[in-house]
């Protein structure tokens, strides 16, 4: 159900990033199903600096602030089961490996570790760290992600990943930082752009996702976008 039957939906706020210095950010970022954020704090698990930012439970069973619904023609997606603000974060994770073909249902996403020490992917000149180490596949994991349908034409994401990944090189497993870019309404889908390449090396077509009971965030016109504007 979208709610606690009888009681309002939980208020849900952005959480902060897990920092180095403070042990204390390492909080697990999801929610249970009483809408209350979890409180046990992560800890390393393959020697990392900043591990992925879920307990191993909610690893298991994902962020419970969202939910994986059945979709028309994309099969599943990923909608907010209560209001999200912006700036809500949300961990990608998954089990390192290689790439699969085009030819196969590929959800999985590039891994670039960060430094083994700062936990960062940018250098102390704030340069982005690119050193590739295969991709994260979140198959057989409690991942929710990788539901997360890429907008259509005529809409837009609301959400999109930050280049900050969790994990260690040629580790087990690994993650990557997605946040919300504006407040989510209860049942709206969460969508984030898949890149330009991503169709045409599949030959599908792009299409809206949005639907009825889940709707999408609609892109502005820019004709629109330019009277609002010009005033």
């Amino acid at each position: 159900q979208n709610a606690l039957r009888g009681m309002s939906a939980p208020k849900i706020q952005p959480q902060r990033p897990p920092v180095l210095s403070d042990p204390t950010t390492f909080q697990c970022w999801a929610h249970g199903r009483s809408g209350k954020r979890c409180t046990k704090i992560v800890k390393s698990r393959e020697g990392e600096p900043i591990p992925i930012p879920y307990c191993d439970t909610h690893l298991k069973s994902g962020d419970a602030a969202l939910r994986v619904v059945s979709h028309p023609f994309a099969g599943k997606c990923l909608v907010a089961r209560w209001p999200l603000p912006a700036n809500y974060r949300i961990a990608f994770h998954g089990k390192r490996g290689q790439c699969n073909s085009c030819g196969e249902e590929d959800r999985a996403i590039s891994f670039y570790p960060p430094n083994k020490k700062s936990g960062k992917n940018r250098d102390s000149n704030g340069n982005t760290i690119v050193n590739y180490n295969g991709v994260l596949n979140p198959a057989d994991t409690g991942d929710l992600i990788q539901y997360a349908a890429c907008p259509g034409p005529d809409e837009k994401q609301n959400m999109k990943s930050t280049f900050r990944y969790w994990g260690i090189r040629n580790g087990t497993i690994g993650g990557l930082e997605f946040i919300t870019l504006e407040p989510i309404p209860a049942n709206t889908q969460l969508c984030h752009w898949y890149g330009p390449g991503w169709w045409s090396a599949r030959g599908v077509k792009r299409m809206n996702v949005g639907t009825k009971r889940y709707p999408a965030s609609r892109r502005v016109p820019r004709a629109k976008r330019k009277r609002q504007n010009d005033g």
